[in-house]
């Protein structure tokens, strides 16, 4: 009885690697387009591994629990790293936020940005920079998939592109924001965070320990907690803030 059930244990097993093999080969590299949350994606330019995310549901998924928890339809959002468009779209289409301004840095990731907001039915306010200490150019690496894009470390793909203070971000929004939607792979260091409008009250943002370290990552939770923001929930490293 032991070896059969070893047996089918390793038919099970096999089959999986199979199924796996099949889906990545032949199934995923066909997919056009996704649905995620009610936001649709044309995932045509990405990476089997990237597609398969989305369709499992898994993208993006401790900030989509967190906005859906915190913003309301009254809210205006400053979103740093638009990346493909799904948290901004999320926002919009299913919370029903008024306006979502969102920064995105790498010029091809900017342009699914585009295409998804299309696909939606809308047209995203959109600035193309990334969000830095001061207003200027840098270097984004743009190696590896989409979301890995950072001007952190080094690498062998760069690309210039503007960059932008937060202070200068604010200014371009047509209204003041009321919260902030942060994953910028950790370019969150270089942000000043010391003088935050008042009409802001959320701050929803991914921290990168691994990537600034845990001294940076605690300076960062300082200077929002000098402002009288309090931490409400974490989730895989994504924090919601509110004052």
């Amino acid at each position: 009885m032991t070896t059969q059930l070893l047996s089918s244990h390793a038919i099970v097993d096999e089959w999986q690697r199979f199924s796996t093999k099949l889906r990545f080969k032949f199934v995923l590299p066909r997919v056009r387009t996704a649905e995620i949350a009610g936001v649709k994606l044309d995932v045509s330019p990405l990476s089997p591994v990237m597609k398969n995310i989305i369709l499992t549901g898994r993208y993006e998924a401790p900030e989509r629990s967190l906005v859906a928890r915190a913003l309301t339809a009254d809210d205006t959002v400053l979103e740093l790293g638009g990346a493909i468009g799904f948290i901004g779209l999320y926002c919009r289409r299913v919370i029903g936020v008024r306006h979502v301004t969102s920064v995105e840095a790498n010029p091809s990731t900017l342009a699914m940005l585009r295409r998804n907001y299309a696909l939606n039915g809308l047209v995203p306010d959109v600035i193309h920079a990334a969000a830095a200490a001061a207003d200027g150019e840098l270097d984004l690496n743009i190696g590896g998939e989409f979301w890995e894009n950072t001007v952190t470390g080094s690498s062998s793909q760069s690309v210039r592109v503007p960059s932008l203070s937060l202070e200068s971000l604010f200014k371009r929004m047509p209204q003041p924001p009321t919260a902030l939607v942060c994953d910028i792979e950790g370019a969150e260091q270089y942000l000043d965070l010391h003088r935050l409008p008042a009409t802001l009250t959320k701050v929803i943002i991914e921290l990168h320990p691994a990537i600034i370290g845990k001294a940076k990552t605690d300076a960062i939770l300082l200077q929002l907690g000098n402002q009288g923001f309090r931490e409400v929930s974490e989730d895989d490293g994504t924090y919601l803030l509110v004052r």
